[in-house]
């Protein structure tokens, strides 16, 4: 711990359930009243942290802030020993240690075999060297075994792990040569396509002879589909994904141990599916996402950001409003429910005001995109405030209330001079051409939406790949498409989806 902030970010990442087991867990001592347990307890408490605050109440707040975050630690360790098959073989091997220096090496090789078998289980090879190190000790020293080559097996077993380890890494260098070009958004350079296809080619020999790692498997075919997303090789990128689901699927023991790499690995399988347009794949694996149900509070958050941000964008597309109640109320309570950082929460409102729009729920509508506009305190994703003030004009416009109406107007203009985006004249033509609607006469009405709808279109081909539109001014022309056929907006958009 090394800033004021540290011990705060702690704990109010902890969730409920650590922090009850916490506060008994430290009450056992029988000091309810112990300085770092009151600590804990004011801290808990603090929406935001003040240091002042903490150094009026406590006396020793540098030691007690030092003796909390490593009781912390320590409680949280026991705490999910009891789940972490990982977190129980290094206790077998902690065990393991302490009875071969009191001499108990019959006790020393039973804890030891119980941590193999829970390494083998997890496919765990750097523990299985570990184990197989201790082991020869203990057969060094007993010299158990020795005249029935106990060493000379252990040797071959050693062999074994250490090839799954190299396999491991292998796959690892090719997963962050990828992973890097990835989040720098960089194209991949020649000489870097030539490495990373070395690195597939070894790693295809290994796996038609069969992986001695369970996880290079794993780690090969997602390597494989993040080179082929960004050489936008998009059916390889597809095959490959679709790889890494058949392994979690023989291999679910993995699941409850790596469920964040889990539901990562679903979303990118989800966006392939997207992507190639395999929708019945897509619905598939929206539908199993829905029938997770962790307990633990951050794999919580992690499968409502992902199950939530595909789900929206597969109604949006196809038009699917039955549930548009039961979805808004599930996202509104995990937004209340999570700390999400501020872009991923307006991507999530932004979907559920689009799709009131396209059920023609415009109060509705307003009332989310309202929302999103008071999280508008920074910077972060001003296209989809953009977006917003789209909606809204043409809810505002539909709802036909004029007071309301031009109120709108006046805000979105306000925010278009503020915003002074370099393309702002195309939104503020936009704007006007709204209005012109409201004055218009019906005789007329057809002829004006016509050119709003070539204006959006001459719009989204001069100004593409300078500025995102979030879908919006797709959205928009299913909307003057619905009046130009009276038709309801989700009918455009799902005789969109059909063509």
């Amino acid at each position: 711990m090394k800033r004021k902030k540290d011990l705060y970010r702690l704990i109010h990442a902890m969730s409920k359930s650590e922090k009850r087991y916490f506060n008994l867990d430290a009450k056992k001592s029988g000091k309810k009243d112990a300085a770092y347990l009151q600590l804990f307890n004011t801290i808990n408490k603090m929406e935001t942290y003040d240091e002042s605050i903490l150094k009026a109440k406590f006396k020793h707040l540098s030691v007690d802030k030092a003796y909390l975050y490593n009781a912390i630690l320590r409680s949280m360790r026991d705490y999910h020993s009891k789940k972490s098959r990982a977190a129980q073989i290094k206790e077998h091997l902690m065990d393991a240690k302490y009875l071969y220096e009191r001499e108990l090496y019959d006790l020393c090789e039973a804890a030891l075999q119980e941590a193999k078998q829970l390494a083998e289980e997890l496919g765990d090879h750097l523990s299985l060297l570990e184990i197989n190190k201790q082991m020869r000790k203990v057969v060094k020293t007993t010299k158990k075994g020795i005249g029935e080559g106990a060493l000379v097996s252990l040797q071959e077993v050693a062999k074994k792990s250490s090839l799954g380890v190299h396999e491991e890494f292998l796959a690892l260098d090719a997963d962050d040569l990828i992973f890097s070009k990835t989040v720098s958004r960089k194209e991949l350079t020649n000489q870097e396509i030539e490495q990373f296809q070395k690195y597939l080619r070894e790693l295809k020999i290994r796996h038609e002879k069969g992986f001695s790692s369970i996880h290079a498997e794993h780690r090969y075919h997602r390597a494989s589909g993040f080179f082929n997303l960004l050489v936008q090789n998009i059916d390889e990128y597809f095959k490959a994904y679709s790889n890494v689901m058949k392994w979690w699927d023989k291999n679910p023991e993995f699941k409850e141990e790596a469920f964040y790499n889990y539901i990562i690995d679903v979303s990118n399988f989800l966006a392939a599916c997207f992507r190639r347009e395999r929708f019945d794949n897509f619905a598939m694996l929206i539908e199993r996402l829905e029938q997770e149900h962790p307990t633990n509070i951050h794999h919580q958050k992690i499968l409502f950001q992902r199950l939530f941000q595909f789900k929206l964008v597969h109604n949006i597309n196809f038009g699917k409003i039955d549930n548009i109640l039961i979805d808004a109320e599930e996202v509104h309570n995990g937004l209340l429910k999570f700390s999400i950082n501020q872009s991923t929460q307006k991507v999530l409102i932004l979907n559920i005001a689009i799709l009131f729009l396209v059920s023609e729920k415009y109060d509705k509508c307003l009332n989310w995109c309202d929302l999103l506009l008071k999280k508008s305190k920074t910077n972060v994703r001003k296209d989809i405030d953009r977006g917003i003030y789209y909606i809204k004009l043409i809810c505002s416009y539909e709802l036909d209330e004029f007071e309301l109406f031009e109120n709108i107007c006046r805000s979105t203009n306000r925010f278009l001079i503020k915003d002074n985006h370099s393309l702002m004249q195309y939104f503020l033509d936009f704007l006007q051409m709204i209005k012109k609607l409201v004055d218009t006469p019906l005789y007329t009405l057809k002829e004006e939406m016509i050119n709003l709808k070539k204006y959006i279109e001459k719009m989204r081909f001069e100004i593409a790949g300078r500025i995102p539109l979030v879908g919006v001014d797709e959205m928009t022309i299913c909307w003057i498409d619905s009046k130009l056929q009276k038709k309801s907006i989700a009918e455009i958009v799902r005789a969109g989806r059909k063509n």
